[in-house]
């Protein structure tokens, strides 16, 4: 009986989610200009709603009784591992004033929507006032929540549960003194750009579709659309949408697409009595959800045994005049660049480390907005031996900072540090990746990551996960072993 209180609770707060996502997608994707106004109010009054029900005192009420009732026993692990974290984000959510939030979940469209104008129009001060209302706000936001921890371990463990600066710091020190003479030494290659057209939208999305299909996304339950800005979004567990860029280059096409089909598959394969729980994307993991999406990305897609079964396809979907040797190289030029979403993977995890340092710094208060800019292109030089030309390509090009994700940033590479660890474990378990792809066996690494990772969803610390899969505490050495093996004689 408490249970069956507690989920019908539940299930206002899940169709809730799924309308606010929804019209997030709308926002995003299809929304008319001269429309933005009404869906972001819209968008605003719909996270309020969301906001009072899960700051209820009926809410606390319920999962109290239902956690400390003897019927709690009769549930396994998982589910009550969902309902102990609603619990523990009700009294969060309880300690944050109404009014405030209001104004907060207000500054975050607006913000976007000037984020996005400043970016096509290469201004940074169009942005600055939003991103430092934005700032302000966050801080005191997560103030409310832990006025007894420190701001920026309280927005870490927002998004990756139990993690804090110090073990990043440790971890990401040990990847920077391996990587950065790895990179400074690479031999670059200079990018083929003959590759590069003008692509329809039709041509895009069957692409996309048929490589969605072969990694084992359930297409029934899922759809796709354009931004930007490559993401996922989950409206329920049968609505799993994905957007990606229409651009000109088809390897970053082709490695968006992939990146978020992992996460898509994610989605779909968590066990269907803990995915009608919530109708927003696990959110106490998410570099485990990191993990994945860079898995099918780099540890998979990367991989020249990935393509032998189906290289013909994709040559002629896409139009190319690449021989999959030549093609695989592209997707393999690793070279300091300008774009975090455009990097490969070897670089790309000095275009984390430079937006984790900036947050640091940006959180401590050792620099300001009016800063911003100049860090960004100083660290942009230092790290990966870059000029920035501008801002919509240096401190504008990431969409997280103007929704108020800061602390999202180390997820990303906390995902690759697990995907070394979780390449070890699965070839120990199913033997050689390369002989799997090659053999066109993608959907039993599939399926063996649903029975080991996904069906449980958020019902497990990242550390849990890797504990339970790998059977060892985090650690960088199995991605530097990885990445030197690479890219050490490239």
């Amino acid at each position: 009986m408490n249970y069956e209180k507690l989920k019908n609770y539940q299930e206002t707060i899940a169709q809730l989610e799924c309308l606010d996502n929804i019209l997030w997608w709308e926002l995003r994707t299809d929304c008319p200009k001269s429309a933005i106004d009404y869906l972001s109010n819209l968008i605003t009054k719909t996270e309020l709603q969301i906001f009072e029900l899960k700051s209820s005192s009926e809410y606390q009420i319920y999962l109290d009784n239902f956690l400390n009732s003897e019927e709690v026993k009769n549930y396994n692990y998982e589910i009550i591992s969902y309902y102990q974290q609603f619990r523990k984000k009700i009294i969060l959510n309880r300690k944050v004033p109404k009014d405030f939030y209001e104004q907060y979940a207000a500054l975050k469209t607006v913000c976007n929507t000037f984020w996005t104008k400043a970016r096509e129009e290469n201004d940074y001060n169009i942005y600055k006032p939003y991103l430092e209302q934005m700032i302000a706000m966050t801080k005191t936001y997560y103030n409310y929540m832990y006025p007894d921890m420190d701001l920026y371990d309280a927005m870490l463990d927002t998004y990756e549960n139990g993690m804090t600066s110090d073990v990043i710091d440790k971890l990401f020190d040990d990847l920077k003194r391996e990587l950065i003479p790895l990179i400074k030494n690479l031999k670059v290659k200079e990018a083929n750009k003959n590759y590069e057209r003008q692509y329809t939208r039709s041509e895009l999305i069957t692409c996309a579709e048929y490589l969605l299909n072969y990694i084992g996304f359930d297409l029934n339950r899922g759809t796709l659309g354009i931004y930007p800005h490559g993401f996922t979004e989950k409206m329920n567990k049968d609505d799993i949408r994905i957007a990606f860029k229409q651009g000109t280059n088809p390897i970053d096409f082709v490695s968006t697409i992939i990146h978020e089909g992992g996460h898509g598959i994610f989605e779909q394969q968590i066990r269907s009595d803990l995915a009608t729980i919530q109708n927003s994307c696990i959110e106490n993991c998410y570099a485990l959800h990191e993990s994945q999406s860079r898995f099918y990305e780099n540890i998979l897609g990367r991989n020249i045994n990935f393509w032998y079964p189906i290289y013909e396809d994709i040559k002629k979907l896409l139009s190319l005049d690449l021989t999959l040797e030549e093609f695989v190289a592209e997707l393999n030029n690793a070279k300091p660049s300008l774009i975090r979403t455009e990097a490969d993977e070897l670089t790309y995890c000095l275009h984390i480390i430079v937006r984790y340092e900036i947050e640091r710094e940006l959180f401590s208060e050792t620099i300001t907005c009016e800063d911003l800019p100049r860090v960004w292109n100083e660290k942009m030089v230092k790290y990966l031996g870059v000029k920035v030309p501008n801002d919509s390509l240096g401190v504008m090009q990431d969409v997280h900072w103007s929704e108020g994700s800061f602390g999202y940033f180390p997820s990303y590479l906390l995902g690759s540090i697990y995907d070394g660890m979780f390449a070890e474990a699965l070839e120990r378990d199913l033997g050689p990746i390369d002989e799997l792809l090659r053999t066109n066996q993608i959907k039993e690494i599939t399926k063996y990551l649903g029975d080991k990772i996904h069906q449980y969803g958020g019902a497990y610390l990242s550390k849990e996960v890797i504990e339970r899969v790998c059977g060892k505490d985090i650690s960088v050495a199995p991605l530097i072993a990885y990445f030197k093996r690479k890219y050490m004689n490239n």
